[in-house]
């Protein structure tokens, strides 16, 4: 079985996805914090995890560096979108 690998997708203009299901912490942490780091300041990071435990750790992380988290929200079961903005 391949490797899962998570990579940052272009949605549209300022707006990236990044989809980290399979991860557990603190990997989700770890690449969003990459993804972050690598898109342009007011760009928009949707992140995709099936992690419970990221829902809260994620968002406090990226406050505390100065992003604007803009929500967390159940896209299925048991999956769901963290969406931050880059200032």
């Amino acid at each position: 079985m391949a490797e899962k690998k998570a990579s940052l997708r272009l949605v549209e203009e300022g707006k990236y996805s990044l989809d980290a299901r399979g991860y557990t912490c603190p990997y989700p942490e770890v690449l969003a914090r990459r993804a972050l780091e690598a898109i342009a300041s007011g760009d928009v990071l949707e992140l995709i995890t099936d992690n419970v435990p990221s829902c809260e750790s994620i968002p406090a992380a990226a406050e505390e560096l100065g992003y604007m988290v803009l929500g967390v929200s159940k896209v299925e079961e048991n999956v769901w979108k963290i969406a931050i903005q880059k200032l």
